[in-house]
């Protein structure tokens, strides 16, 4: 809906002031921006600690240290204060501690709204061109979840991972039964 009112708001501007003047007004980047909702704010910053597989902590470029909750994904408990450990929990959280390490530059595609109830900031997270949250799915230590617009610039693509992922059957996919909508049940996880 809000994409119709910002299509609206430049054609009328197209009308009224013609598009030759409007070009010396507004970039094409800056009209594109204003009637897609799909672009994210973005931000340098340095990996401070990872938390686990879908946690991490960064340095912003304002200086400012943040907690990050990685969009559209999901991993294992492995370090919540009230849940137990669950299966694959240390190796998603150690996987991504061999992936991010501390000093790293990565840049952040902040999300919409930029933080969920617990006031973590929310983002894609990239490191050298890769983004991270859909990784950790390709490798098998995190399924999609959380899935809210306007966040699901990359849906597609994580869900594909996904799909291939489970097909090979790997880490959090090797267990029938385990990933499930609710999360993760360790109820079918043989000791």
């Amino acid at each position: 809906m809000r994409n119709i009112f910002g299509v609206i708001a430049i054609t009328l501007i197209i009308v009224l002031v013609g598009f030759t003047e409007l070009s010396s007004i507004m970039s094409m980047s800056d009209i594109k921006r204003a009637t897609d909702y799909t672009e994210l704010e973005k931000d340098e910053a340095l990996i401070v600690r990872v938390i686990d597989g879908d946690t991490v902590i960064v340095l912003t470029s304002e200086g400012k240290e943040e907690r990050v909750r990685l969009l559209l994904i999901d991993t294992p408990e492995s370090v919540h204060p009230e849940e137990p450990v669950e299966k694959f929990g240390p190796e998603s959280s150690k996987y991504a501690k061999e992936y991010l390490k501390a000093g790293d530059r990565v840049t952040l595609e902040k999300g919409n709204p930029e933080r969920d109830k617990y006031e973590r900031l929310l983002a894609y997270i990239w490191k050298d061109g890769v983004n991270f949250n859909l990784h950790m799915v390709k490798q098998g230590y995190a399924k999609v979840a959380y899935v809210f617009e306007p966040n699901t610039k990359y849906l597609d693509e994580f869900l594909e991972a996904q799909k291939k992922a489970k097909e090979k059957q790997m880490n959090i996919w090797s267990i029938d039964g385990y990933v499930t909508n609710e999360g993760f049940d360790m109820s079918v996880v043989e000791d």
